[in-house]
């Protein structure tokens, strides 16, 4: 099961695996890639409002849906615009947060490889691998078995059962040793070995947290068999929204959440979602274990009141779990160094794809000698 699990999936793992590496530092490529995106024209003393943002794209597309908006949140950023307009690919938007003036725009669906569009590519393959939800669905079934050929793997490298220096610490110490005087085929399979043990925690993280970015209903389902997890927030709503009803502006929702920042918390994206009648407000705590945020804000939009607060790190314990996992996933634990780590965990499955085809050859080779 090992071998031909490696064999058939080995190629798929190690791209998204790579894939992965790069997406861990998304955004520093993807303004070294296209710096005319992401930094204002001018320096400036005070902010555009985010309904100065959502004018400029309207301007440039009257039709246009806006659907999310991401804040600056440092200096020189500008406003990141998601948006639908009939007829026109681009739908995402940077707006200088000073003058208001589009940078530019991009199609983040269209299957290229210039610099404007990588970034965007290697998202969604990574994510869904550019199947959307049904891709994503898949990711998260390859996790699992993902998971079930690593242990297989642990099996197989489990020291059998003999005497003396064959049993207990010094069979483990001998099964993480590599022979370089046996010939290749012994040494590409004890490498395979060593580097499989000593990864193997990292990589089963990589995969349970990856099956529960791609499943995540079926994660919550199997977390709350064990432990207590609060409701799944995209259950939040109110009727939805006519197309010709009045309701807030982007300035007010905006207003609404920023008088719920406390403790340091920053506004970090606002969306407006008229099929659940709904504004959502992404805050980002000082102890925030995601750069993108935790904590949500859900306002009506025809009248302005909060109507949820979902905050899972201030939650019961299943849902800290699960609000870990992402941050897990992504390296945003440890800084730098959580980052670096997970990046190595995406090289990895490479690096076994080649000691594990080198090994199956060598031993066909072998068995034909």
């Amino acid at each position: 099961m090992h071998r031909w699990l490696g064999l058939s999936l080995g190629l798929l793992l190690a791209l998204i695996g790579l894939s992965g590496s790069m997406m861990l530092f998304e955004r520093p490529f993807d303004a070294a890639l296209n710096p005319a995106l992401f930094h204002n024209l001018v320096p400036c003393a005070a902010q555009l409002d985010v309904g100065g943002a959502v004018g400029a794209v309207r301007e440039r597309w009257p039709d246009a849906t806006v659907e999310m908006v991401t804040m600056p949140l440092r200096a020189g950023a500008p406003y990141r615009i998601a948006f639908q307009a009939p007829g026109v690919a681009e739908n995402e938007a940077m707006a200088d947060s000073c003058s208001g003036f589009l940078l530019g725009s991009r199609a983040r669906g269209r299957i290229a490889l210039d610099p404007v569009h990588l970034m965007p590519l290697l998202q969604r393959w990574h994510h869904s691998l550019l199947q959307g939800q049904v891709g994503r669905a898949a990711l998260g079934y390859l996790g699992l078995v993902w998971l079930a050929a690593l242990l297989a793997g642990l099996a197989l490298a489990k020291p059998a059962p003999g005497r003396g220096e064959g049993r207990g610490r010094g069979a483990w110490r001998r099964a993480l040793g590599i022979r370089l005087d046996r010939g290749g085929l012994r040494a590409s399979r004890d490498l395979h070995r060593v580097l499989g043990l000593l990864a193997l925690p990292l990589l089963s993280l990589a995969a349970f947290t990856g099956f529960s970015s791609g499943l995540p209903e079926l994660s919550r389902s199997l977390v709350g068999q064990f432990t207590e997890v609060g409701g799944e927030h995209r259950r939040i709503a109110r009727p939805a929204l006519a197309v010709d009803e009045e309701s807030i502006s982007w300035n007010e929702a905006r207003s609404i959440a920023e008088q719920h920042l406390s403790d340091g918390a920053t506004l970090v994206a606002l969306s407006r979602l008229p099929e659940r009648g709904l504004f959502q407000a992404r805050l980002r705590r000082v102890d925030d274990w995601q750069r993108t945020g935790t904590l949500r804000l859900f306002i009506d939009l025809r009248r302005g009141e909060i109507v949820d607060t979902v905050n899972p790190i201030g939650g019961r314990g299943g849902d800290r779990f699960l609000a870990a996992l992402f941050p897990l996933h992504s390296g945003q634990f440890g800084g730098a160094p959580g980052r670096c780590l997970m990046a190595f965990a995406g090289i990895l499955p490479s690096l076994f794809l080649i000691s594990g085809v080198a090994g199956w050859i060598l031993r066909r080779q072998t068995r034909r000698a």
